[in-house]
């Protein structure tokens, strides 16, 4: 994937990163909620005037975007250090794959049975940067939980709880800053298939088009056994590009539907793509150490993050690649600009949790 160039704007780098938007993100239609809420955040952005006469340029208010599991999310997750480890090789997150998948392959799943729901939790943190002369940015942590029950069809529910919300030291601004979620803390979405309220007009119907993000246990049963076979349909769905097939696979595991066959089979055909490396061996996710594997995805590390233990995925992260210019926040090398945790379960009824 060629690299954006300088001057391109971030309604452009959006566009690129949310090109699948149609048939992805922001989940559920991750697709009908990303494209919400991506033509919400371009409303949001705000030239604010200067006085007449002042020869500074017009500020410029953006939030950067990041994927979610159910919804789109303005991008979270800690300001904290890390070294990205960009020496890593292919064949080595290769072995990391197919040891993930192998073990993956071993789990015994427990089907959703009728009247139970799948319990998906997600947890979010991380960085909202206000572009301008001085880059403020804010930190937010927050819960996503999703009840999906064993009838695709049937009414599903959508919980927003906001944990936390803080200035990263530095880069403070005045006032208390706004959480990194477009919801409300405590703020409840209900709707059969997955469609809530908050998506977008004209999106594809989520209980007969099924895809990556939006799996029906018919779609995940046709998907094909050979890794070549998945790969290709993943770059279909990624626009034929090797980032496009990991981002759609991201996308497919944090939505927590696909059985550990089915991540097994996931996981081997990333095993295949060039270019993934393991960025770092211990990775800490809410209290949880993993392995994070990633790819650069314009200025970040995109990466998922594997239980070596047991080959389960448990959530996603975006890490600087380079340092970054004043003009993009000024967020160092190895800075978290956002990650998310994921977990499952299955639960006795809507709203009970694990």
């Amino acid at each position: 994937m060629s690299e954006p160039t300088k001057p391109e704007t971030l309604d452009r780098v959006l566009d690129a990163a949310l090109t699948r938007a149609g048939e992805e993100p922001v989940q559920f239609d991750v697709a009908a909620g990303r494209n919400a809420l991506a033509a919400a955040l371009k409303a949001r952005v705000i030239e604010e005037p200067v006085a007449v006469g002042a020869e500074h340029r017009p500020r410029r208010r953006v939030r950067w975007l990041a994927a979610a599991a159910a919804v789109g999310v303005l991008t979270a997750g800690g300001l904290g250090a890390l070294t990205v480890d960009t020496g890593g090789t292919s064949a080595t997150a290769a072995e990391e794959l197919i040891k993930a998948a192998d073990l993956a392959a071993r789990v015994v799943d427990h089907p959703v049975g009728p009247g139970q729901f799948r319990y998906v939790r997600t947890r979010y943190e991380g960085i909202m940067i206000e572009l301008g002369e001085s880059a403020r940015a804010s930190s937010s942590d927050f819960v996503q939980e999703q009840w999906i029950p064993a009838d695709f069809r049937d009414e599903w529910m959508l919980k927003n709880k906001i944990n936390s919300v803080r200035w990263v030291p530095g880069h403070e601004g005045n006032g208390n800053p706004d959480a990194a979620t477009p919801f409300k803390d405590g703020e409840e979405f209900r709707g059969k298939c997955g469609k809530y309220s908050y998506f977008a007009e004209g999106q594809p119907d989520r209980c007969t088009e099924a895809s990556f993000h939006n799996p029906t246990a018919e779609f995940i049963a046709a998907l094909p056994k050979d890794p070549k076979q998945l790969l290709a349909m993943l770059r279909e769905d990624g626009h034929a590009e090797d980032a496009g097939a990991f981002i759609s696979a991201l996308e497919a595991l944090r939505t927590g539907q696909y059985p550990a066959e089915a991540r097994a089979n996931i996981f081997r055909a990333l095993a295949l793509l060039p270019g993934l490396v393991v960025t770092d061996k211990r990775a800490n996710l809410d209290g949880k150490e993993g392995v994070a594997l990633g790819m650069k995805y314009y200025d970040d590390f995109t990466e998922i993050i594997i239980d070596p233990a047991n080959g389960d995925f448990i959530g996603t992260r975006e890490v600087v690649a380079e340092d970054q210019p004043q003009e993009k926040g000024g967020l160092e090398k190895g800075t978290v600009r956002s990650s998310s945790a994921v977990t499952s379960a299955v639960v006795g009824s809507l709203g009970a949790r694990s």
